[in-house]
């Protein structure tokens, strides 16, 4: 580990020491050599050293005023990180304020997301159409550009949603995996670029980021560079408190390169060093200890009060003195600190000019593959994909395996389709025809061993579609989705269109018992707002749901696979399964009312169709199967009831938990308040009453409970 250690110097003292300006100039050149995208800006003027800092200053002030104005937020980091983002914006990053979705930028993640002010300070500064000062001023507000953490769908020039810590750091992962696969299959001169993260001491307590890192570290990504703020400070006081690991040391044991830069209230040299030798380091990740003071210039530096609350109307006069600003406005910006970063922006679309040549003549010389490049960036599907989906094999397949047919099917056909397992590919039956491993030395492939590392895998899998020309999948045991349920989350609040593999999907995987066992993970997945779940009760419905998850641009998707054969449903359709739900057994009689809808999912779909047969002689029943209650709820309302009266007898039967269910049917044949049971599958479904016996039993009671009593219609209430 290298530490680096400057003169102490006030940070709003001009920085004129002319003994470091050598260094800075022979930092810059060496840099701007090594890579042009990466030009830093040297000096050996006292003149610009003083402006440096006046911009450093103007970007505290500028965050102080938009926090201020919301009356909410957070500026400590702010405050602290200004020198930072200031090196990275003028000096480091390529990027354009034009083209914000440039294939070729480089990537920064904010991972401490609540610090949002200051990223919107230097889109501002920069350039970004979408930061005006007017929306710095409705920071906060409903239906502003500048939310109160970064939202990737809100804001250009934001790569991905950040502020649950830790999840972007692991993004970034996922970003840089993306880069370096892409490098490897289309070439350096159209994919060369990096991504940085800029993190805190809550990014790094998250468990997420020691996953993501730890793989991080295994596959060399030698162009991801973090940026920690350690600023000893927490929410509930001095790091002291809870955290005292040696984070350098953590690192390095992961495989990473680290370096410590003691002090950024002197001058920046050392932090320009580091950087440069983090980006000279391209077979290891890189993570450069940035010691800061949490709210530098407030009258509450290096204290916990400052890093929540706006810092009242008395401490921005302060600071704006003390910095020698004009204390008497807000949200102001000098000219020649507005000329500065007008140069940097400047700067970096004429890199992306040169891109931009460059990719003509790419396209010139590889037609084909910049075709292919073209249609992933843009979202587009080959044509042909789905037309030789899989469906029944005539077999009692489990849907895992249906699955993994699916998979040898898309995969071959689908170069931007990238994913793996969490270290579960036996089980999972995830590794596709012809694919072959995304590691160091082969990053070409396209199959990732996630290892066991559910949340970072999920929110690595963000990252990767978040880059751009990857569709990821990622796969493990629907109980352990609870590790990634926050990053699923984030897929759904992104609008990533994620494909989750999640096998071993009930109680019927048998003997590794209730610790395995899902209960209440199906409803937990069910209850978050734009994500379909799918459960497919045979290979027609999987083709479906492969079709599904590959078709949504805007939606991720998860797949529940059974662990044990299931049979083929004779009138099982992939047409119809799309549609959320269908009828799978039509009333025998339909010139008569149906006396009772039997409706299930995934493998209690053919223990109902057992079931209606077995009641057939002397009832009007019907069978629906409903892979996915979000697509058949986005149907319209005629189609709904054409498919669930709602005035008819309905039965719900799902080996889960019932919540979710009774918006659905009268009554639910589910697991309630109990967890499952270890033993072999068939005697733990006997044992909870999952047999078309007592399937058949509990209708009939249905049927004969509603034959004296009124059928409450359930599509009989209003909409809004």
């Amino acid at each position: 580990m290298v530490t680096m250690k400057m003169d102490k110097l006030s940070p709003h003292e001009p920085r004129i020491k002319k003994t470091k300006l050598s260094t800075l100039n022979g930092a810059a050149k060496e840099l701007s050599t090594m890579n042009d995208a990466a030009t830093i800006a040297a000096t050996n003027d006292d003149d610009d050293i003083v402006l440096e800092l006046k911009c450093i200053n103007t970007i505290r002030a500028l965050s102080a005023d938009i926090i201020q104005k919301a009356k909410s937020g957070h500026p400590g980091a702010p405050l602290g990180c200004a020198p930072i983002a200031h090196i990275l914006w003028t000096e480091v990053l390529q990027y354009s304020p034009s083209t914000p979705n440039w294939w070729n930028r480089d990537r920064f993640v904010l991972s401490n997301g609540h610090a949002c002010a200051l990223q919107y300070s230097l889109l501002h500064l920069t350039g970004y159409q979408d930061l005006t000062v007017e929306q710095l001023k409705q920071f906060r507000q409903l239906n502003s550009t500048t939310p109160g953490h970064p939202e990737s769908f809100v804001t250009q020039g934001i790569e991905v949603c950040t502020g649950p810590l830790g999840q972007g750091i692991a993004n970034a992962v996922g970003m840089a995996m993306a880069e370096r696969h892409l490098a490897a299959t289309y070439g350096d001169e159209i994919m060369n670029h990096s991504t940085y993260v800029l993190c805190g001491d809550g990014c790094l307590q998250e468990g997420v980021s020691s996953e993501a890192c730890s793989l991080a570290g295994h596959l060399g990504l030698g162009k991801l560079c973090v940026l920690y703020d350690d600023n000893s400070i927490t929410i509930d006081g001095s790091t002291d408190l809870s955290f005292t690991e040696n984070i350098p040391g953590r690192f390095e044991s992961q495989g990473w390169h680290v370096q410590t830069v003691a002090d950024i209230t002197g001058d920046l040299n050392d932090l320009r060093e580091a950087i440069r030798q983090a980006r000279a380091n391209t077979d290891q990740p890189s993570l450069i200890c940035v010691k800061t003071r949490i709210g530098e210039g407030s009258d509450k530096v290096g204290t916990a009060g400052v890093h929540g609350a706006p810092l009242g109307d008395a401490d921005i006069v302060n600071l704006k003195q003390t910095a020698g600003l004009d204390s008497t406005e807000s949200f102001d910006v000098e000219e020649d600190v507005q000329e500065m970063y007008h140069a940097a922006a400047a700067r970096v679309e004429a890199q992306k000019e040169e891109w931009d040549q460059q990719w003509q003549k790419y396209q010139t010389s590889n037609p084909e593959q910049a075709k292919e490049l073209q249609r992933r960036f843009d979202g587009e599907l080959p044509e042909g994909i789905f037309d030789k989906l899989p469906g029944n094999s005539g077999k009692a397949d489990a849907t895992r395996k249906c699955s993994q047919a699916c998979l040898n099917v898309v995969g071959p056909k689908l170069p931007e389709l990238m994913g793996g397992s969490a270290d579960l590919t036996p089980s999972n039956l995830t590794a596709f025809t012809g694919c072959h491993d995304f590691q160091k030395d082969t990053p070409d492939g396209r199959y990732i061993r996630f290892g066991v590392r559910e949340h970072a895998m999920a929110a690595i899998s963000n990252g990767l579609y978040a880059h751009g020309a990857i569709r990821p999948y990622c796969a493990t045991f629907l109980v352990f989705s609870g590790y990634a349920m926050g990053a699923i989350r984030l897929s759904a609040l992104s609008q990533f269109p994620v494909l989750y593999l999640m096998t071993h999907d009930s109680i019927g995987l048998g003997e590794d018992g209730p610790t395995h066992q899902p209960i209440e993970t199906l409803e937990s997945l069910r209850s978050i707002p734009n994500l379909h779940v799918v459960r497919p009760a045979d290979g027609e419905e999987m083709a479906a749901a492969y079709r599904m998850g590959l078709e949504s641009t805007k939606t991720p998707t998860v797949i529940c696979c059974s662990r044990g054969g299931i049979p083929a449903l004779e009138q099982s359709s992939r047409e119809k399964a799309l549609q959320g739900a269908y009828i799978v057994v039509q009333e025998e009689d339909s010139t008569k009312k149906c006396d009772l809808v039997l409706l299930a999912t995934g493998s209690e779909v053919s223990l109902c169709v057992q079931a209606a047969a077995a009641l057939s002689s002397n009832n009007n029943i019907r069978v629906v199967s409903m892979p996915c209650q979000e697509v058949f709820l986005a149907q319209s309302s005629e189609y709904q009831e054409s498919i669930l009266p709602g005035d008819v007898p309905t039965l719900s039967v799902e080996a889960s938990c019932s919540h979710g269910w009774h918006r659905f049917a009268h009554v639910t044949h589910s697991i309630d308040n109990s967890f499952g049971k270890s033993g072999p599958a068939k005697a733990v479904f006997e044992y909870f009453g999952f047999t078309p016996e007592n399937i058949a039993t509990k209708a009939q009671k249905v049927m004969d409970y509603y034959s004296s009593t009124p059928v409450p219609n359930l599509r009989n209430r209003p909409t809004f």
